[in-house]
This record gives structure tokens, C-alpha cells and sequence, in this order.
């Protein structure tokens, strides 16, 4: 007997986030983030709080390649950050699942990675 299979396969660009608040937990916050890839992983990086003079830049990377994209004007004030949360405990997270398509902006300098 021969069987034939058909397997259909989807694929998806998006990114997945589950924010349960303090009134839907008995724990308090919980905010999680997933890049829905086998090839990202995710890093937690720390940022200390800092103060900066007037005229301090940025230097800004693209997210994915590390390619350099220009400087910023830096804050006078910066807070610390763990991961995409603040030393306020407020959180930053996207989610992506297409939307509109554009092509490179030749003035922009940040891409989504260095908003969040």
C-alpha cells in the first residue's frame, strides 16, 4: 500500500509578547518577549543610569547586521535599563507581523532594535 503525504508549511515574521498585569496575576507584572526565530536568541543586556553633557552623541548599530548608522543626540539624563525595562519598572516591547512595507530610508539612523 502507498500512501502520499501533502505538507503544507506557513511561515510567519513576527514576535510574540505576553503581558500579564498585576491585577490578572497574584505574582505582580509579568511581560515576556519572544522573536519568534530558531535563529535569534535573545540577550539581556544592562545599561547603567548616566547623566550626559550637552553636545554627547549616541553612536547607533543596526540591530541585525551591527552596521554602523550614525549618531543621535544622547538625553541629559539617562535611567538604568535591564533588558527593555527601566529602573521604574516601565517596559518597552514590539511586536511585529508585517504591516506596511517600505523601502531604507537613507536619513534614518534607528532602526527598531535600537528604539526598543
Amino acid at each position: 500500500m502507498l500512501f502520499h503525504f501533502t505538507l503544507l508549511v506557513a511561515t510567519a515574521n513576527a514576535c510574540t509578547n505576553y503581558l500579564i498585569t498585576p491585577g490578572a496575576s497574584t505574582d505582580g507584572t509579568l511581560i515576556s518577549y519572544a522573536a519568534d526565530s530558531g535563529a535569534m536568541y535573545g540577550t539581556l543586556g544592562f545599561y547603567p543610569s548616566a547623566n550626559h553633557a550637552k553636545g554627547d552623541t549616541k553612536e547607533i548599530y543596526d540591530w541585525d547586521s551591527g552596521n554602523y548608522l550614525g549618531d543621535i543626540p544622547e538625553a541629559p539624563h539617562t535611567y538604568k535599563v535591564v533588558g527593555n525595562t527601566n529602573e521604574f519598572q516601565l517596559t518597552i516591547a514590539e511586536t511585529t507581523f508585517g504591516g506596511v512595507s517600505f523601502g531604507p530610508q537613507k536619513e534614518a539612523v534607528l532602526d527598531y532594535g535600537e528604539i526598543l
